[in-house]
């Protein structure tokens, strides 16, 4: 290489690099130690890592520390701009019968480097999802701590800003019943599952239509709220003045927002009474169809016209009341989860349940375990996307040192 490497890590491994390397080819040592700074290690310099970010930005950094440590130093680089660095530990793993001048010749230009580094990347996922599948075997998903900090500040705000809503809009007389994860997390946490981010509601469709129909009477539709206007002849109801709603083709959304802007979305989603002579297999086609159409609409607005027309199709499927229950055509699980092949027994979800959670009272089917083998393919495992919030970001270092 043109240029001298700089050694990240004055200690044991340090100087084995030094040694490996040749002294001739290194300038200095960074460490993270203030101590060490300034000082002479091995007859080379110890630079702290603001020196290496204001005088060094163009050197090749060789990460020279044990274990996980050398991954930590890594993201460091990383998210302060030092992307030429490689891993000591994984050169000598790789290349273990290369002396130091092959290895150098091996790392000489820059996207040789870049490759290394890729490799070092893929090995470190490797690394880390073999460290996930070991926890997912021997824990208990029951037996999961809560949420902390900014992310648990965020789901008490969830229950207590739908808990307000819902006495708000108590003359409607609908039952609004917890749904998906904030169901899941009912039955298999007690409360929230520990990295849930939002809240969800289901409910039947005449009630459904009725909340629809209250919020565009009475509320801000997000287009009123961003130009602080209200369409001629509407009256915003006592109360109200704060929230907002949006429809998607596939669920519907109160917003309350706070100051700063600060929101947080109520989600609802549809469930239709189905004729007792429907079809399963039938229905399936049905949606197979829908969703191939709706990926050829562009916009969202295209989408939920096609989804209306379809509600009124359905109505052939669908009546007042009957025996099964089942996800309505404008719900998106009817796209995007596991379904069983039948369809969900009245007595699975009514007489709806009160119960008392994360503090507020709510809603819930008769039979939640039951309901969410609807939902879930294997709802008491832990599933895919483990301690990722899924709808708003959240800063997960600050959230796991948070009270």
């Amino acid at each position: 290489m043109n240029d001298k490497m700089i050694i990240f890590g004055s200690g044991q491994i340090g100087h084995d690099a030094l040694v490996f390397f040749g002294s001739e080819n290194i300038d200095c040592f960074c460490d993270n130690n203030p101590v060490l700074r300034s000082t002479e290690k091995y007859g080379k310099t110890v630079v702290s890592f603001d020196d290496l970010k204001t005088g060094y930005r163009e050197a090749v950094v060789m990460i020279a520390v044990a274990g996980a440590s050398a991954y930590d130093i890594v993201r460091q680089c990383e998210e302060n701009g030092i992307q030429d660095y490689l891993v000591y530990s994984f050169l000598r793993e790789t290349c273990p019968d290369f002396d130091g001048k092959r290895m150098l010749a091996l790392i000489e230009r820059p996207e040789d480097r870049l490759g290394i580094r890729k490799d070092i990347y893929l090995k470190r996922t490797r690394q880390l999802e073999e460290q996930l599948q070991y926890f997912m075997r021997h824990a208990d998903i029951h037996s999961m701590k809560p949420a902390r900090g900014e992310l648990r500040r965020r789901q008490r705000d969830c229950v207590r800003v739908s808990a307000e809503f819902f006495r708000k809009i108590g003359v409607l007389g609908i039952s609004p019943m917890l749904y998906a994860g904030n169901l899941l997390g009912y039955v298999r946490h007690g409360g929230f599952i520990p990295w849930d981010d939002d809240i969800d509601f289901a409910l039947i469709r005449k009630e459904y239509e009725m909340l629809k129909t209250y919020c565009r009477k009475y509320m801000y539709s997000s287009k009123e709220w961003d130009e602080r206007t209200v369409t001629e002849g509407k009256e915003i109801a006592p109360g109200m003045e704060g929230y907002f709603w949006f429809s998607q083709h596939d669920y519907f959304s109160v917003v309350a927002v706070f100051d700063n802007d600060y929101r947080i979305n109520m989600d609802f989603f549809s469930l239709d009474y189905y004729a007792d002579e429907s079809s399963m297999k039938k229905l399936k086609r049905q949606t197979g169809m829908i969703r191939e159409r709706l990926v050829g609409l562009e916009s969202e607005t295209e989408k939920a016209a096609y989804v209306e027309r379809l509600i009124a199709e359905n109505s052939l499927n669908t009546v007042e009341e009957s025996s099964r229950i089942y996800f309505g055509i404008d719900n998106m699980e009817m796209f995007c989860r596991h379904q069983k092949e039948d369809f969900i027994p009245k007595e699975t979800v009514f007489p709806l349940r009160r119960v008392l959670w994360e503090g507020e009272w709510f809603f819930a089917p008769n039979r939640p375990e039951d309901f969410l083998e609807h939902e879930f393919e294997n709802p008491w495992d832990f599933p895919s996307d483990i301690g990722i919030p899924g709808h708003y970001k959240i800063d997960v270092e600050k959230e796991q040192q948070g009270g």
